[in-house]
């Protein structure tokens, strides 16, 4: 539920910078930095909060960064450019977490 409503966000600023005619290169750069925002906001979870290391936590955290690719996706390369890039140390930490607390 939480990451739909974080997809229905960046959809909702999606739509705004397109309809304010802001320049590719910018809304690339501003995805950018919110996805390297949400990184390092979760890895830390991870690192600083015991009870975030647990098998449902990395599952949960498996679908959401799931549903933020697909996101990814749908906007296409020229509107999210490296966006998933960003998200890459919480994307191997969680394939860790769920690999070895299965």
């Amino acid at each position: 539920m939480h990451w739909k409503g974080i997809v229905s966000k960046l959809d909702h600023v999606l739509a705004i910078l397109s309809d304010n005619y802001v320049p590719p290169m910018i809304t690339r750069k501003i995805f950018s930095q919110v996805f390297s925002y949400m990184n390092v906001q979760l890895f830390n979870s991870l690192l600083l909060r015991r009870e975030c290391c647990s098998f449902s936590n990395g599952e949960y955290l498996k679908a959401g960064l799931h549903e933020l690719e697909l996101w990814c996706i749908k906007a296409t390369d020229q509107i999210a450019g490296s966006s998933w890039d960003e998200l890459k140390h919480i994307r191997q930490s969680v394939g860790f977490l769920v690999y070895f607390l299965r």
